[in-house]
């Protein structure tokens, strides 16, 4: 697997630099300190969902962006640093698919069809 970028990363090259965004300008938008920005610009704080609101909201882009990004970056770095203890870990169940989780609604409901 490819290394996901860093938050820092993604604001730094997409947004602080390329619209002249500072570090003091994006803290004084999201209402928090400059510290707070500057932890994030120095991987030194992770997204929250507080966090990703802020930085959707004066960014332009969603939440759930910022989330997926940190949760990425979250399971790359735990999967390098567990590798070897996660092979000795017992099995319980074959690994499945989405698709064998969840069923289409049909499935689970018949097809009953809405009153007119």
């Amino acid at each position: 697997m490819n290394e996901p970028p860093r938050v820092s990363e993604i604001l730094r090259a997409h947004f602080l630099n390329l619209d002249g965004v500072t570090q003091n300008r994006l803290a004084e938008a999201m209402r928090v300190s400059r510290h707070s920005v500057n932890e994030l610009m120095n991987d030194r704080r992770t997204i929250t969902a507080r966090m990703a609101l802020r930085l959707a909201h004066v960014l332009g882009t969603d939440p759930e962006f910022w989330l997926n990004l940190q949760q990425t970056r979250d399971l790359f770095d735990e999967r390098r640093a567990l590798a070897g203890e996660l092979d000795q870990l017992d099995i319980l169940r074959a690994p499945v698919t989405e698709a064998d989780i969840v069923r289409p609604f049909s499935e689970r409901f018949g097809s009953a069809q809405t009153p007119r």
